[in-house]
């Protein structure tokens, strides 16, 4: 059976550098599968941080869950590489947007992992979905960033 893996974008919005740290190795002395996801994550931070915002998780009166990932490992990392995270909003609905990254061997097209996650706006007064808030539009929309 063909396995699906996740098709990135031509264009990635933000980029992050990130260097592969002692706690990412695994038992076989490589980057551990239990880490790529930790480190997409950081390219959201951050991605999230360049858009003026302070807090990552919770902004505008909405928070921002995590309802689904997808990992794909492509190639070994080790020790003190330098990894080049792109990161694209990939597609977005009234509630949710789908972010895909790349996290490549720096200096080369070597791609090390793929990623996709959808995240949810959350009204945790209420505890329910909430649309995504017109300032996240907006200030996306100022990056060229269209949702």
């Amino acid at each position: 059976m063909p396995r699906y893996q996740v098709e990135l974008p031509e264009e990635f919005d933000h980029f992050i550098d990130y260097r592969v740290v002692y706690s990412d190795i695994n038992a076989a002395n490589h980057l551990g599968a239990d880490r790529v996801l930790p480190i997409a994550l950081e390219a959201q931070f951050s991605f999230i941080r360049s858009l003026g915002y302070e807090d990552a998780v919770v902004f505008e009166n909405a928070g921002l869950i995590m309802v689904s990932a997808q990992t794909d490992y492509l190639s070994e990392a080790y020790y003190g590489e330098a990894l080049r995270v792109g990161l694209a909003i990939n597609k977005a609905s009234d509630k949710s947007i789908d972010l895909r990254y790349s996290l490549t061997k720096a200096g080369s097209d070597q791609e090390v992992a793929r990623v996709q996650t959808r995240l949810l706006f959350f009204d945790y007064d209420v505890h329910q979905v909430s649309p995504i808030p017109q300032g996240f539009v907006e200030r996306c929309m100022t990056r060229g960033i269209s949702l």
